[in-house]
């Protein structure tokens, strides 16, 4: 791809090179994977052993065509026909394995958060933790020594659960994968990036 018109904005020669890994690949993980690949990232690896279903569609960067398969394989498909980055895929669940510099938590669980966290060593340069609701979500950037990002997380028991019609939308998923591939942008540039971004959609605000 021809990435002229962004060589004054980021480091693309950088982001290509900066290994990053995208744990789950749902609403939030399919829209980001595809944003940095049109960035000009190319060493992503992600993980994630669910399936394409039909409630999937409206929120997540899938196809039709693409219900019954593993999300990461219709992902790698998708983004090889968008922008020619062939992603590294894993049809299972990210346990212990290694952490890229960047690592990107887009799970839907926060004991599933608590457990990447425990499990990563070393931690990564950078953890961006994506959370959300249907119309609100929230993106964290964490250094590797990121004490206070450990007070936010809890039990899934003591999360609010939002009734099952009322969890995604596809302008959140892919409004808060644009916030993540700015603060990976900017991590690559070496310019500052934010420790936490609240953006509620409903209302057109960024906390």
């Amino acid at each position: 791809m021809n990435f002229h018109r962004q060589l004054d904005v980021l480091d693309v020669p950088r982001l290509a090179r900066t290994p990053i890994t995208v744990i789950g690949a749902g609403a939030v993980g399919s829209f980001t994977v595809l944003a940095l690949a049109k960035c000009g990232a190319e060493c992503i690896t992600v993980y994630d052993d669910d399936t394409v279903e039909s409630h999937n569609l409206p929120n997540q960067w899938y196809r039709l065509t693409d219900l019954g398969r593993p999300k990461v394989e219709a992902l790698r498909e998708l983004v090889r026909e968008m922008t020619g980055v062939e992603i590294t895929v894993h049809v299972a669940r990210f346990t212990n394995q290694p952490a890229s510099e960047v690592t990107i938590c887009a799970v839907d669980s926060m004991d599933v958060r608590i457990q990447l966290w425990r499990a990563l060593h070393p931690r990564p340069a950078m953890w961006i933790d994506a959370r959300m609701g249907a119309e609100v979500g929230k993106v964290m950037c964490v250094g590797a020594f990121g004490s206070w990002y450990e007070e936010t997380l809890h039990p899934s028991s003591e999360a609010y659960r939002a009734p099952c019609t009322a969890r995604a939308t596809m302008y959140c998923a892919s409004g808060l994968a644009a916030f993540i591939a700015g603060q990976v942008a900017n991590y690559a540039s070496d310019r500052p990036t934010r420790d936490e971004i609240t953006v509620d959609f409903r209302n057109a605000l960024i906390l």
